[in-house]
């Protein structure tokens, strides 16, 4: 994104639709032509916006926890740091499908949670700086400059699932660490919180697009970008979050790959995935157009979204332990048919009604 401040100006001069601060509004249907410029406007300040304010506010209240636990000798895994942990966890997957803008700079992304890690590197690399003490990991100023693997919320729920500490200095050195994460996690949330703000950058790239707009030459490449960030999304649940622990089989189930397995909180992680996806596909507009076009595309859509938060509500076992029981087996190859049902109809189906070809997303190549 470097390189586009200067063109702001002008891009506001063409008089081009900004993406201000006030209420959120649905897409506008115009007869069957659906309303582009629409759509991304309520996308940023219906779901985009808000999402990003939760985290930041999540991640203020984790840190705030961490270092009163500290302070107290309680140490990182009491059951209060665990509750506020999957408070910033359900709020980083409430944003995790949105992959374009001010999150890309950084390293943003990858530094608030680095998931999937098939190489097990957070745990390779953490052993190293715990067996040395590093002191650089203890600060969140000079834990930003260190390895993503080593940031963010997959490294601190490593911390918090640990074996007791062996002594008291290495019990504080594991609180000092988890306070420099919490600390890394609120300056990135509320930095990417206030980057979506109207008078910042991005979002007026993405208000004012036209020819001399580095990024998106008209309102559809706009829309397309929150198209693709949906349809991505259902990809990443059904490929990355659901169809990896579960395997083919209960017998191929390998659970410990799902995300957020040590702390016990995938299943909240699943039901906000769902539950953000279809807040996505509602508050953009894009609902409203579909039913005004193809109703029972959208009832089969609505209906496939709350499916899942009802089979979600019926697994009463941890993820890990869900996987592979017989009884409950069937509920979570549902959950994965459910994703990829509306992953395929998301990409084919409705992008065909909103007049967009998806091409390649973020996940491709991965």
């Amino acid at each position: 994104m470097r390189g586009y401040k200067v063109l702001i100006f002008s891009l506001f001069a063409t008089g081009a639709v900004s993406i201000g601060p006030g209420v959120a509004a649905e897409a506008e249907v115009d007869g069957a032509k659906p309303d582009y410029a629409a759509i991304v406007q309520a996308t940023v300040t219906g779901h985009i916006r808000p999402a990003y304010s939760r985290m930041a506010k999540a991640s203020k209240n984790l840190a705030l926890i961490m270092k009163a636990a500290c302070r107290t000798d309680e140490g990182v895994t009491t059951p209060t740091i665990t509750k506020s942990f999957m408070d910033v966890a359900s709020a980083w997957v409430s944003v995790q499908h949105i992959r374009f803008g001010p999150v890309k700079d950084e390293n943003r992304y990858e530094r608030i949670s680095f998931w999937p890690d098939p190489k097990n590197l957070t745990s390779r690399q953490m052993s190293a700086v715990l067996v040395k003490r590093d002191a650089t990991v203890i600060n969140a100023e000079t834990l930003a400059k260190k390895s993503i693997a080593l940031q963010g919320l997959t490294a601190l729920e490593r911390l918090m699932t640990m074996a007791p500490a062996e002594d008291r200095e290495e019990a504080v050195f594991r609180c000092e660490y988890a306070q420099a994460i919490t600390d890394n996690l609120v300056q990135i949330s509320s930095s990417v919180e206030a980057d979506w703000a109207a008078d910042k950058d991005f979002p007026r790239l993405l208000g004012t697009p036209g020819p001399e707009n580095p990024l998106y030459r008209d309102h559809r490449e706009a829309a397309l970008e929150v198209m693709k960030s949906l349809s991505a999304g259902l990809q990443f649940l059904h490929e990355r979050k659901l169809v990896a622990p579960l395997g083919e089989t209960l017998e191929k189930a390998r659970p410990k790959r799902a995300e957020f397995w040590r702390s016990g909180t995938t299943l909240d992680a699943l039901d906000a995935n769902f539950e953000t996806l279809m807040e996505l596909y509602t508050k953009s507009g894009i609902s409203a157009y579909v039913k005004s076009v193809d109703e029972r595309l959208d009832k089969t859509l609505m209906t496939s979204y709350e499916q899942a938060l009802v089979t979600l509500k019926g697994i009463e076992k941890p993820f890990v332990e869900a996987a592979t029981d017989k009884a409950l087996r069937p509920k979570m190859d549902y959950l994965r048919f459910l994703a990829e049902d509306l992953q395929l109809r998301s990409s084919g189906n409705l992008a065909n009604t909103l007049g967009l070809s998806l091409g390649f997303n973020a996940l491709d190549g991965d």
